[in-house]
Order: structure tokens, then C-alpha cells, then sequence
């Protein structure tokens, strides 16, 4: 096959494949990567974590100058923001509706709000006026009172004000204590819509600059807030540590080869591995998670290592054909038992899983593929590196290790890990917020924000689940009067609903049913009315309204479109495919697991509990779990592929020693540092897997002199310091995911190198008659 052929059908292939990335292979950050497959609760989780209101509320709180300059920007603020058509309601105190939607409130009154009719009722409601028309209400009341003397329109207008409402001054929201001007707004866009969450952001940063008076300062916090500052915390320290190691490797190879050829070749078979392995992943599931993109290039690491181990085999006296025939072999097991391992993670499961293993083994076969055939087609026939060390003298020692070293560090290994067992009771970190990148005291903020607001908790949420919105709505109505009463109790401070501002048909039948006559509304009336100082035929206007809300249409969900409630209750009532669902966002639960307990005896189907946090929680602990389990089965395909390659029980035992007790000693290490083993870890591992097993392969593959054991010593040695170098780098990173990864890596690497050279001795011992 001649080189320029091979050129040509790379150059096409990387092309196309280049084409299908950009195009066709949008990158997204999803949770289903966690999310098992036909589980339903599971899904409902989901819909909260992408969708539901706790995910979608930005916590706003403005400092500084007068508490007139404070009140002043809140108002500002909300006005430009409510004019963005960004959010579903933007929350400051002041009265959200304009005049059309207030007056169409006040039409539906005795349908969304409950009243009392009977004479006593009538009365105390026109006691309860009198006392406002003395109050600084009395102009409203008096605008009101013909026409609503039981003060209906006022309770259907403050629904949202419940004992958690913050505290006003100057006619917007505060702290308790006054320094703070409050404000809360939810997006339409999902919390975890990273685009979407920034342009929101930028919308409130520019109306802020426009509605600053005197020293104000600006306090942001809130799911998409944290969201967009973990990812451009992690975007630029990785970028940051990236190019710092990316500088030193290249100046390692430098150092090594004194080629700019060898820098430049040595960088083409990851980077192709990376671009065909997401356009596959894109090809075959539309998309690719960005989490599976960054685990899948941790997981491409070992790709690094085929370059070097070309570069470092070549001598004057054969070709580079030759050469890389040489160890073609050994490669090609080496590639071919790791991508096994990763073929047990292809599950219909968990897509994310299966996206990781689509990913891993498509770029490890195309990192081996470009180092076989297109490395060599631009090289020259014969070619070494200019500079090539003097292995002979410096290196000759490492292979007359002593025999007794072996037995030495079995048992090292063996009282390493015995070390790390005991020395910690809690071997996973099950808790994504302790890999969080956000600073400890902005998360003291967020609770601040939330309790001066009184503000959901972005972890509780109870979700009613049924086949029609009338059905959501009857079961949220049992459910609003099993809450009251645990509010009552103290189990929780408050709980936000869609039943709240729009009651089911039942609920509204009932109550139109219960509205009386017209001549039985007027006689009860006036025994009401005996000796209060109103003026007769002044609620002329009151009857007229009940007697037409007697025969009007009942209300539904769609009737409250394009309105300011209609927005509210979208956020709270969901149309999924065959269903519809109500999230229930809760607001100071005491304790979650009594709460739960209590709910499941109320006995309402598909009424689910969620503490988003903990159930979170547990998804990753189940996606770990399988993942652990397909990598049982891969070490099982991993094994018997090795045993097919190498033909030799005794050489598989050779060969896969050190790669465990590598992985045995990395965990140990680790649990003696004080780390808790995260997804990262576990990522991590796997690529220590293949690294391990690529050395271990290298080490104990026969050799026929001293000089072919040298130049696989001395490219293994490079393959160690080229992955030291970069994941070195980030073992430095402050932030816990980086530095997860940074440490599993350059610890199981180093411990990898020693291992594969202590204990993978090759079938012949040239070195011992040297």
C-alpha cells in the first residue's frame, strides 16, 4: 500500500469525520448520563433537574448605598427585567399584574378563591371593610367595595403571600434586617441550560448597570448561577493547566529527540482519535454528552503512549517499516484487550455508558491505526530522531534488578493496601457537591438569599404524576391540605403549587354550585348589612357578579396563557408526552425522611418525594455501580483476549500482576491521603488499566538482545514521564474534579512503570549474559 494512498484516505477520512463533529455532534450537559432506562421515577427526577422551578430560580440581593437607593434599583431592576422575555416572573414585592390581567382576576374571582356566604360570613366581611376604609388601605377598599364586599379579589390577588413573603419597605422586598433589597426571578430556560443561564445573566448585569443608583452593589446566586461559574471555573483552569502541560510534554520530547518532527507526529494520533471517536459517538447517538467527552479524552490518555513507543524503537539498522513490524504486535494486543474491556460498557442501559465505551474504543483503535500506517507514510524509509540518549550506561541498571525485589514488593503492595482499607470507613464519595468548584461562601449566600425570601430549597419537591391536568390538580388539592396541616406542625415553612392559583374544574363546580341566588344572595345580605352605616342598593354590583359567575364557563389551564399567572402555573404544571405532572416545591423541611414516611401513608398514586440532592446522589451511586460491574465483565473479555495473544497462562499472569497490584496500591495511596473514591477516581482507573497493561505488555514481551530491552525500557520511560507531565499538571488543580483525575493518573502511572518493570520480566534474559 503506498504512502501517499494512505495519506490521501486519512486526510479524506479525518475530513469527513471532522465534518460529522462540527455539524452533526452537538455537545451536551445532561443528567441522563446517570438516568437507567425505563425507570420511571428516575425520569420524573430528571424533569426536576432540568426543568423544574427550584432549578430555574435566580436569588438576586442588592447592598450598599441608602435604603432608598436599594428600593429604588429593586424597582428598575424588575422593570427591565420583566421587558426581557427571559423569565416566567420576575419578584420584588411590588404588584405584577397590569390592569387587563387584574380585572380578568377580578371577573374570576369566586371560581379561583373560596368565600362565605352565609350571613354570618357576609357580616364579618363587612366588618372587616369598615376597619379598612379607616386604614391607608381605604381608597382601594373603598374602589373595591360594591362590587367585592367579602374582600375575594384581595385573596385571590395575595395568594402568593404566605407567612414566608420577605419583609416590605418602601413597597419591595427586604431583609429582616433592611441592609438587603431582595428580589427573585425564574428563567424560562432550564437551570442547566448553560447558553440560555448566561444569556440570562448578561440580561441582569446589563439591567443592573442601568438601574444603579448611588453605591449599589449586585449579589447573584441560584442553580443557574452556580452552573455558569463551575463551568467557566473548570473551563479556564483547564485551559490554563492544559497549556502548561501541553508546553512541558512537548518540551520533554524536544529534550528526548531533538526533532521537531517527533513533536509535531507525536501529537496526531490523539488528536485523531479524538475527532473520529465524537464523530462517532455523534453518528450513532446524535449528540455526545460533555461529560462522556471529558472522560472519554481522560480515557484516550494511553493514545499518548504510541507515538513514543514508535519513535524510541527505531535504530539505523532496519526501517521504519520494519521497526514499527517490530512492535506492531504488541501494540495492536495491547489496543485491542483495553477496547475489549470498554466493550462491556456499550449498554442499552445508560446511554451515557455506552456513549464512554463507543468513545474509548473507537479513538484507541484509531490512535493505533494512525501510528501503524500514517506515522510511517511521513516518515522517511530510514529515519531515527537525531538525538538518541546513551542507554547502554544510564539505563543498563534498571534491568539487573535483583530477583528478591519481586517477592519485596508483592508484599509491600500487599501491607500498602492493607493500609488503605483500615484507614477509612467510608471507601466512596457519593456527594457531588463535595466535588463542587463553588466557593463555600457563596453557597453561605445562597442560604442567606433563600431565607430572606423564603425561597424553595433547590433539594425538596414533592411530584404528582396522572394522565390529565384536571387529575394533577384534585390530587394537589388533597395534597395542599396534608402540607398545611405538616406546616402546622412545624415539618416544613411553606410549599408553592399550581393548585393554589388555579383549582381543578371539581373544586370550581363546587364552588360555582355553592354560590346562592340572586334573591337568596340579596336576603342574607341585608340581615348582614342590619345596623352597619352602608349606603342601601351600594352592592347593587356585588349581586350582578355572583349571578353571572353562577353560569360562567369553568377555567382551564390554557385560559390563563400569556398572563403573568398563566406563566407562574406553567412553571408548576407540566404536559409531558401521555401525561401531565405538578411539581411541588417545598421550603424548610425539618427532616426529609419523616416528611417522606408521612407522604407514603397518605396514600396518593404516583405522588412522588424528592430530595434532589440525595436522589441525585444515589443515580451516581447506581451509574457507579454498573460501571464497576461492566468493568468486572471487561477484566473477564480483557483476560481471555490476553490469553488468546500471548498463548502462555504464564505470561497473562506476568503481564496482568502488575497492572493489579497497580490499581490496588493507586486506590490504597489514595485512601491514605484522605480521598473518597469519586466517578472521577473510577474514570481515572481505567486509564491506569490501560497504561499499566500497555508497560506490562512492553516489559514482558521476548526480546533478542540487550539493545531491543533498552529501547523498550527507554520508551516506556518516556510513555511515564510524558503522562507524569500532563496529568501531573493537574493533580495541582485546586479544583476537586481536576485534581481527582491529576492524582489517580500520575500516582497509578508511577506505581505502574515500577511494577511492570519489578515484575513483567520477559520470556528470555538476554540482559543476565551481557
Amino acid at each position: 500500500m503506498s504512502n501517499r494512498f494512505i495519506l490521501f484516505g486519512w486526510l479524506a477520512f479525518m475530513a469527513l469525520c471532522s465534518w460529522l463533529m462540527l455539524a452533526h455532534t452537538p455537545v451536551t450537559t445532561d443528567l441522563t448520563l446517570f438516568i437507567p432506562k425505563s425507570d420511571t421515577q428516575a425520569e420524573l427526577l430528571l424533569e426536576q433537574l432540568r426543568s423544574g422551578p427550584t432549578a430555574r430560580l435566580i436569588l438576586l440581593g442588592l447592598e450598599g448605598g441608602t435604603e432608598q437607593e436599594r428600593a429604588e434599583t429593586s424597582r428598575r431592576l424588575a422593570e427591565q427585567l420583566r421587558t426581557t422575555g427571559l423569565f416566567v416572573r420576575v419578584a420584588n414585592g411590588e404588584n405584577l399584574l397590569n390592569e387587563s390581567e387584574q380585572q380578568w382576576l377580578f371577573k374570576q374571582r369566586y371560581l379561583l378563591s373560596r368565600a362565605d356566604f352565609s350571613v354570618e360570613g357576609l357580616r364579618r366581611a363587612l366588618q372587616q371593610r369598615l376597619r379598612e376604609l379607616a386604614s391607608p388601605l381605604s381608597a382601594f377598599t373603598k374602589q373595591l367595595l360594591p362590587a367585592d364586599p367579602t374582600g375575594t379579589f384581595l385573596n385571590a390577588l395575595q395568594t402568593e403571600q404566605t407567612d414566608r413573603q420577605p419583609t416590605q419597605r418602601l413597597g419591595v422586598w427586604f431583609s429582616p434586617d433592611g441592609q438587603r433589597a431582595v428580589l427573585l426571578v425564574e428563567t424560562q430556560a432550564s437551570g442547566f441550560d448553560l447558553d440560555a443561564q448566561e444569556q440570562v445573566l448578561n440580561a441582569i448585569q446589563l439591567g443592573f448597570v442601568n438601574a444603579q443608583q448611588g453605591s449599589v452593589s449586585l449579589l447573584l446566586s441560584g442553580t443557574g448561577v452556580f452552573s455558569i461559574l463551575s463551568r467557566d471555573t473548570i473551563r479556564t483552569e483547564t485551559q490554563w493547566l492544559s497549556g502548561i502541560a501541553s508546553v512541558l510534554l512537548m518540551a520533554l520530547l524536544w529534550l528526548i529527540y531533538r526533532s521537531p518532527r517527533v513533536v509535531l507526529l507525536a501529537a496526531l494520533p490523539l488528536a485523531s482519535a479524538i475527532v473520529v471517536a465524537i464523530a462517532a459517538v455523534g453518528l450513532l447517538f446524535g449528540g455526545i454528552y460533555g461529560i462522556t467527552l471529558a472522560f472519554g479524552i481522560t480515557l484516550l490518555g494511553v493514545a499518548i503512549d504510541y507515538p513514543i513507543h514508535l519513535f524510541s524503537h527505531l535504530y539505523p539498522q532496519a526501517t521504519v517499516e520494519q521497526n514499527i513490524k517490530s512492535i506492531w504486535p504488541t501494540l495492536r494486543l495491547g489496543t485491542l484487550t483495553t477496547a475489549i474491556a470498554y466493550l462491556a460498557m456499550i449498554t442499552a442501559d445508560f446511554v451515557g455508558l455506552a456513549q464512554l465505551g463507543v468513545f474509548a474504543i473507537t479513538g484507541l483503535f484509531t490512535a493505533a491505526l494512525v501510528t501503524r500506517w500514517v506515522l510511517p507514510a511521513l516518515l522517511p524509509p530510514i529515519w531515527t530522531p537525531p538525538h538518541v540518549p546513551n542507554e547502554r550506561i544510564r539505563l543498563y541498571a534498571l534491568l539487573k534488578l535483583p530477583r528478591w525485589l519481586g517477592a519485596a514488593t508483592i508484599a509491600a503492595s500487599f501491607v500498602i493496601l492493607s493500609l488503605g482499607v483500615l484507614s477509612t470507613s467510608q471507601f466512596w464519595e457519593d456527594d457531588l457537591a463535595a466535588l463542587s468548584p463553588i466557593p463555600e461562601k457563596l453557597i453561605d449566600l445562597d442560604r442567606e438569599l433563600r431565607a430572606q425570601l423564603g425561597a424553595p430549597e433547590a433539594g425538596q419537591v414533592i411530584v404528582i404524576n396522572a394522565a390529565d391536568a384536571e387529575t394533577v390538580l384534585q390530587r394537589s388539592e388533597i395534597l395542599a391540605q396534608w402540607l398545611e396541616t405538616q406546616k402546622q406542625q412545624g415539618s416544613l415553612t411553606g410549599f408553592d403549587m399550581a393548585a393554589l392559583y388555579l383549582p381543578s374544574r371539581k373544586t370550581q363546580r363546587a364552588r360555582q354550585a355553592a354560590l346562592p341566588t340572586a334573591d337568596r344572595l340579596n336576603t342574607d345580605l341585608q340581615q348582614a348589612l342590619h345596623g352597619l352605616p352602608f349606603k342601601p342598593n351600594l352592592f347593587v354590583p356585588f349581586l350582578d357578579s355572583v349571578e353571572t359567575t353562577r353560569t360562567a364557563p369553568l377555567l382551564n389551564p390554557e385560559d390563563l396563557d400569556g398572563t403573568v399567572l398563566g406563566l407562574r402555573i406553567s412553571s408548576l404544571l407540566l404536559q409531558r408526552q401521555a401525561s401531565w405532572t405538578a411539581l411541588v416545591p417545598l421550603a424548610g423541611v425539618v427532616t426529609d425522611s419523616d416528611l417522606a414516611e408521612a407522604l407514603s401513608e397518605l396514600s396518593l398514586d404516583e405522588v412522588y418525594y424528592f430530595d434532589l440532592k440525595q436522589e441525585t446522589n444515589q443515580l451516581v451511586v447506581e451509574f457507579r455501580n454498573a460501571a464497576l460491574l461492566r468493568l468486572a465483565w471487561g477484566a473477564v473479555l480483557l483476560s481471555a483476549v490476553l490469553w488468546l495473544g500471548l498463548g502462555s497462562f504464564k505470561r497473562l499472569f506476568v503481564v496482568l500482576l502488575p497492572v493489579t497490584l497497580a490499581v490496588a496500591v493507586d486506590i490504597a495511596l489514595l485512601l491514605l491521603l484522605g480521598k473518597r473514591l469519586s466517578l472521577f477516581h473510577l474514570v481515572s482507573l481505567f486509564l491506569v488499566v490501560g497504561l499499566g497493561l500497555d508497560y506490562s505488555l512492553f516489559f514482558s514481551r521476548p526480546a533478542a538482545d540487550v539493545q531491543a530491552r533498552l529501547r523498550t525500557l527507554r520508551a516506556v520511560l518516556i510513555c511515564c514521564g510524558s503522562t507524569l507531565v500532563v496529568f501531573g499538571m493537574l493533580a495541582f488543580s485546586e479544583l476537586p474534579v481536576l485534581q481527582a483525575i491529576g492524582q489517580t493518573v500520575s500516582i497509578g502511572v508511577l506505581i505502574s512503570f515500577l511494577m511492570a518493570l519489578v515484575l513483567a520480566q520477559p520470556g528470555t534474559h538476554a540482559a543476565e549474559n551481557c
